[in-house]
Formats: C-alpha cells, structure tokens, sequence
C-alpha cells in the first residue's frame, strides 16, 4: 500500500506537468524600474537594490498543498528574463518565441508591451550579449556562423554552473554572514586605494543579504494570511508550519531538517532571480542536511515518513522553474533543462564512506516524484560505498526515468585535483550542470563555455579548410589530402585543425570573460567567504578557487571512426583510394554506395577494437593537451566531453564523413558510440570508453546507453547491473547514465505527444520530458543501439 503523502505529490506533480511554460518579464520590469531610480550609483549597488526591489515587490504565491515553498519569479513554469544582460535575445523572438521549434514559451500580448514599452527602450546598447556580438573575434565568429564551433549564449548572460554556499545559509545563516560582512567593512581603511570600491562592494552583499530576508518574511507573512482564512484545520496547521519556517529561515541559521530545505530552497529562488543562468546546483544534499535529519530524528520531532514528504514536496518545486534560453541555445539544450545537480554518495572529506541515511531518502525522492528535475547524480566508491546503496541506485535506473547520473567517485576526486583543487577539498566535489565537477561555495568557472563541431574538424581536413555547406573558407588550410603519403601526415593535419579552432575558441572565451567583468552577482557571492574577505564579486573572480572557462568536444565517435576510416581502408589496407573516398564524401556517397558500404564495415569505436581505440586515446591525449595550454584571466582553460543535445545541432552543418555517416546527420552524443554500430555489448563499450584519458577531461566525460526494461526486471539482471556498474569503475570510466525504455515506446510517445506528456529521457547530462523536445532530438534518442544482453564476464 502506498504512502497517503503520495496523494499529495501526485496532485502537485500533475500541476507541474499540465502547465506550460510561459515568458515571466515581472522580474525583468522590477528590475529595469529600480535602475532607473538608481542611475549613476556603482553598479554593484544599482544590482543589489535592483535585487531587493524585486524581494520586495515580485509576486509572493503559496500554490495549494505544497510544503515548501518559493518561487523565483510570477508563474510556476516561467521563464525568467534578465533584462540587464540578454533583454535583446527576446527581441529576437517577439514573433516567433510563442511557436518556435524548440523550447517555446507563451509570450502573453500585454507582457510583450510591457517589453518593448518598458525594457528595451532602458536595456538597448547595455546588455552584456550586445557587447558579447560587437567584439566577437574575427575566426571565433566565422566558425560559429557556419555550426563549427559554438560559443555558448548562457556564458553571456550570468553565472550559472555554480555550487554556492548552501551549508553556510543553512548553517550560519544570512544574519551570521552580514556579522562578518559589517565587520568587514569596520576596519576597512577608506583612504588605500581601491578600498571605497570594496566598501561599495560590501555594502552591495548587505543591500542583497536584506532583500532575501525580506522575501522570506513576504512568504511566512503570506502562509499566515492564508491559515487565517483556512478552513481545513490540517492545511491550516501546515501554513502556520510554513510561516514559522519563512520567518526563521533563511534569516538565522535552521533549526530543523523542514526549516534546513525551506532555507535552502529560498536561497536557491534568490539566486535564479538574480541570474537566470543554468545549473545552480544544491550539490551534495546527504551531507549538509544529515545533521538535521538525524537530530530531528534522535529528538522523535519527526518519522522517516514526513521527512520523505518534505524532500518529495522540495523535488516537485525544483521542477518548477524552467530556464528561458534563445532559440539557438535550445538547439543544444532542449527540454526546457534547468541543470540543478542534487548528488549523493561518494566519500567525505576524510576519504570514508560518506552514504547515509538520508543518501536514501534522496534516491527514494527521485523514485516516488519522477519529474525532470532536480537532476540526480550518485558519486559511487567501489573501495568504500555499500552494495546496499548500489542496488538501490540500480533499482532507481529500472524505473526508466533516466535517473540517477552515476559517476566515478575516485575520477571525479582527480579532475578536481587537475583544477588545482588539494585532495582533502577535492575529496568534497559535486557533480555540477550535466556531468562537470564542482566545489561548493569555493570555485568559479564556466564550465561548458564553448563547443568544438569534431564532425567539422574531421570535414576540414578533407576539404583543406572548407566548410561544405557554405563553400567558405573557415579555417586553416592543411593541404590537399589526396597528396598525403602516409596516416601520419593526415594525423597531422587533423592536429592543426584542432589547434586553429581550439586557438579561436579560447580568444572568444577571453572576450566573454571581458564583458562579464561588468556584471555581478553579491546574492550569488554572499556564500563565498572569499568573496566576503576579498571584497570581490564571484564574477571578478573572488572565488578561493577560479579556473578557466571549459572548451567541450562533440562528435567522439564520428571523429574516431573517420580517422580510424582512413587509417585502415586508405593507407593500412588501400582498400579505397583517397580520390574516390573524396568524391564520394562530397557527394553524400549517392553513385558510390560501394565505397558507403566499404566505410561502414570499417572498424568502428565501441567494440574493443585496439586499433581505434588507440587513435581514441592518443588523439584526446592531444586535445587535452592542446586545450590545457591556454591560460585565462582565471586560470588554465579546461577540456570536457558533454552534449547535451548540441550533437543534433552539430550534425545538421556537417557533410557526408569517411566513417560512412551520411551529411547532415546528428552526430554521436557523448563518448558513447554511434548508434547501431556498437556490436558485442555493453562490456565492449565500456572497455573503448576505458580508453579515453576521462580524469584529463576536467569537466566531465558522458556515456549514455540505452537497455531494454526487461533486463532488469529479474535479480539476475540487477545484479549484472551492479556488476557492470563495478566494471566501469575498475576501468577508470567517470560517468554513465541509461534509458530504460524500448524503441517502440519512444515512437508511439512521438507520434502521440499528448498520451506521453510525462515521459522522461536521458538527453545527455539532463532529463527532459520526451514530448517537449524536438523531433531531430528524438530522433537521435530513438537511434541509440538498445543493449539487449548484459556483459557477463568481468570487463576489468
């Protein structure tokens, strides 16, 4: 029999479902309203009072039975927009925002006046994307606008991709941070120089500090009218519940497991207000509240059952909000993906086990909500987490959600440290955004800045430079292949490919990072206590630790399948020769279906063939190489291998490869193989995964497979689970992630979109409803090879 608090989630969870998202410009009007009023003030201040205003004025709702509450902006899906760094990606799509391909949201007729009445003409020339399109260097810009590489819109408009400082609010507390902020600035010397503009900054993260106070008591002040007028005594004791709560928390540190979640979940719809940027993660959420589940537990204040309540009630609010990005964005992001990373497991900062009780409860809470979001990874020690946790990971993966992301413990520990991080912090990481490692409340970076079109990088080579769509001229002339003697003299070309767009790319992060520097966020920065001490804004980098921007790479297969390609049919075996294989790529192989049928039996990555698996090796050995040479304001620029769903975008600009893809395809997602061409199982897979340098790879490597539901419908299948799961750990793989789900059910959900509405998918580092993304992303999901058996014998 079910719990009865299930009754309560399902209510909520079909609220959430059953509205669509919808542009929300209260906060954008707010906004733009007090910079008027503040004009000429330092521009940290003209923030943090824009911030408060909105605490003070944005629309305060408490929808029926929730728990916990809060809401970032006016409407439970909306999308928010931060007039002060993107206003000009709406204008854009005033017309077409309503119906556009992917990611639409309803732009309502009296908000689009509101718009272009109010916020454009004050925002007009000021945005920090505007600054973004005028200093776009030169090779950056002619790569992007042909789908070489992609300079990713959110780094322009905030600074997401964060872990802050959600133990220190809990904790301490927003009154325990303004001490040491009013301390601060007490002995701050005003007559050194530079010190007036750390004062403005000090007083800026108080301006904010007291805007999120004032919104928590907007909400207990809101929960007590509504219980005054109540009429069912339990709701009417649950609203008391929560005014108490919001009248606590987040202005003193929690006093409760239910205040710890409520305080957090404040500071988490304060810090989205502030900047509508992806993944702000809650991180490592078993270890920061166990303190307070446990006490509450020991003291009989509360069951196992209420508790399971509360963290069910907090999921359904995390899948509220949806992040508005452009229509290009959403091409490489679709699902409406808010990237709010909740992690469990692993090791603590000592090294030992660090799962408990609630690790559980976290696992139980993905288990019974089932919504897209918060997006649930696991950090799993094979050294020193228990098989009982194992299997209920593996019992989470049965459901078919697409949860729980699982990653490496030991790799993750190590990217940290090649960021710089010492081990004893390192050992505290979180997973951050899809797969990317984090530090909470101690690291900025961007941490997917730009992607590389590897697709494109091979194509290059092949044309000397060309981009086969355009016809143009976009990046470095390496020679005609036909007059390469040997694979090493390709090899080499592919290597100066790579070092020109990787050189492009990194000029174009420098400029981001330029005119990010006149944009802040002091609510974000209230949690970095090295932001506090240095009088400096997480994006001027006050972090403890800051690192370069991340540069991802796409298309893994296609690019080692085209090399491996060559290598074997044109120079080892000379089985076709390179003129025809020309022809017959700039063709799309329509004349030369011999020559396509030669390059599709060709070696192909993911079947545990050593010689493609080399090339996969030496040559990412290389990229990591090439990208860690660069240096940013920051700190070294960092490689990762993440998607999200950028390899459908990808393939669309890319030609006919020697790998045997046809042109304008999707290319492969991740370090996973492309689809249908992974033959001898998932233990194959996994040992030319093995082969990739992933600890190397900083901000994360991806591997999605797909399996079909019945092989885990049995104990044996759950324990091969396990046993793969142990497999890819002893073989150094940092991540994987399944779809549960079979081919034929994926179709009938496209073709009927409205019996599906709230089926879940693994894109890539997120999951999404399947119905809301676009048909080339479905599509690409439909093509994933299904895994029918599992790899039995031991893939160590």
């Amino acid at each position: 029999m079910e719990p009865k608090y299930l009754e309560r989630i399902k209510f909520m969870k079909d609220r959430v479902v059953n509205t669509k998202p919808e542009m929300d410009l209260e906060n954008a009007r707010i906004l733009t309203s007090s910079f008027r009023e503040t004009e000429g003030e330092p521009l940290c201040i003209q923030k943090a009072k824009a911030f408060r205003k909105q605490c003070m004025e944005k629309t305060v709702k408490i929808w029926d039975k929730e728990l916990i509450v809060g809401c970032s902006g006016s409407k439970m899906r909306g999308g928010i927009l931060c007039a002060d760094t993107c206003w000009s990606i709406l204008d854009e799509e005033l017309e077409t925002i309503n119906n556009r391909r992917y990611d639409p949201f309803y732009l309502r007729s009296e908000d689009k006046e509101i718009f272009l009445n109010e916020i454009k003409p004050f925002w007009k020339g000021r945005s920090t994307y505007e600054a973004w399109l005028k200093q776009i260097p030169k090779d950056c810009k002619e790569l992007r606008d042909v789908g070489q590489v992609y300079i990713n819109r959110k780094a322009v408009r905030g600074f997401g991709e964060v872990t802050a400082g959600y133990t220190q609010v809990i904790e301490e507390g927003i009154e325990g941070i303004t001490k040491t902020i009013k301390e601060k600035r007490e002995v701050l010397d005003l007559t050194v120089p530079g010190n007036i503009e750390k004062d403005n900054y000090l007083q800026a993260l108080l301006i904010s500090a007291e805007g999120i106070c004032i919104l928590a008591d907007r909400y207990a002040l809101e929960a007590k009218r509504l219980a005054e007028i109540e009429d069912d005594e339990d709701r009417k004791r649950e609203l008391l519940d929560i005014s108490s709560a919001c009248y606590h928390v987040p202005r003193y540190p929690a006093r409760s497991f239910r205040e710890a979640l409520q305080s957090l979940y404040i500071y988490q719809i304060c810090i989205f207000m502030e900047q509508n940027a992806a993944s702000y993660n809650p991180g490592r959420m078993d270890q920061y509240l166990y303190q307070y589940y446990k006490a509450d537990m020991e003291k009989g204040v509360i069951t196992e059952e209420e508790a399971q309540e509360l963290l069910d009630c907090l999921w359904v609010k995390f899948s509220e909000p949806c992040l508005f990005q452009d229509a290009v964005t959403a091409e490489f992001a679709a699902g409406y993906p808010m990237f709010q990373n909740v992690c469990v497991g692993g090791v603590d900062i000592c090294g030992r086990d660090a799962v408990n009780d609630l690790s559980y409860l976290i696992l139980q809470a993905t288990m019974d909500v089932q919504l897209y979001q918060p997006s649930l990874s696991v950090r799993y020690s094979l050294a020193k987490n228990p098989n009982k946790f194992l299997r209920q990971i593996v019992e989470l993966i049965g459901l078919g959600t697409g949860f729980p992301a699982f990653h490496n413990d030991d790799i993750g520990t190590r990217m940290l440290m090649n960021k710089g991080i010492p081990l004893r912090e390192a050992f505290d990481w979180n997973p951050c955004g899809c797969v990317e490692t984090n530090l909470e409340g101690r690291l900025k970076h961007y941490t997917a800045l730009a992607d590389i079109n590897l697709g494109g990088i091979i194509e290059f080579v092949m044309t000397n430079g060309i981009n086969r769509k355009s016809g143009k001229f976009v990046s470095v002339q390496t020679g005609e292949v036909n007059n390469f003697k040997s694979y090493e003299e390709f090899e080499e070309a592919v290597k100066e490919q790579l070092r020109y767009v990787i050189r492009a790319v990194v000029k174009g992060s420098h400029v981001i990072d330029d005119v990010c520097m006149d944009r802040v966020v002091p609510a974000l920065s209230l949690t970095f206590k090295e932001c506090v001490d240095k009088g400096m804004d997480y994006a001027w980098g006050g972090a403890k630790y800051n690192t370069g921007n991340g540069i991802i790479l796409i298309g893994i297969a296609d690019f080692v399948n085209s090399m491996a390609a060559i290598k074997n049919l044109v120079y080892d075996n000379k089985s076709v020769k390179i003129e025809e294989l020309i022809n017959a790529l700039d063709s799309d192989f329509k004349g030369y279906e011999e020559i396509k049928a030669i390059c599709d039996n060709a070696p192909k990555y993911g079947n545990d063939d050593k010689t493609v698996d080399d090339i996969a090796a030496e040559m990412f050995t290389f990229m990591a190489d090439e990208i860690e040479i660069y240096k940013s304001k920051f700190g070294t620029m960092t490689p990762g291998i993440l998607p999200v769903s950028g390899n459908t975008p990808f393939g669309l600009e890319v030609g006919a490869l020697p790998s045997g893809r046809n042109a304008w395809k999707p290319l492969a997602d991740g370090v996973s193989p492309n689809g249908g061409t992974d033959f001898n199982g998932p233990g194959a897979v996994l040992k030319s995964v093995a082969n990739l340098p992933h600890d190397r790879f900083v901000q994360g490597t991806l591997l999605n497979m797909k399996i079909e539901p019945e092989m885990l419908n049995s104990e044996n299948g759950i324990q091969q689970m396990m046993a793969l799961l142990k497999s890819m750990c002893s073989l150094g793989i940092f991540h994987v992630q399944f779809n549960v789900i079979d081919r034929e059910t994926l179709i009938k959900a496209q073709e009927n979109p409205e019996e599906y509405r709230g089926l879940l998918i693994r894109v890539a580092g997120y999951t999404a409803y399947f119905t809301e993304l676009g048909k080339d992303v479905q599509d690409e999901i439909i093509g994933r090879t299904e895994q029918k058996n599992f790899y039995e014998c031991s893939c160590g």
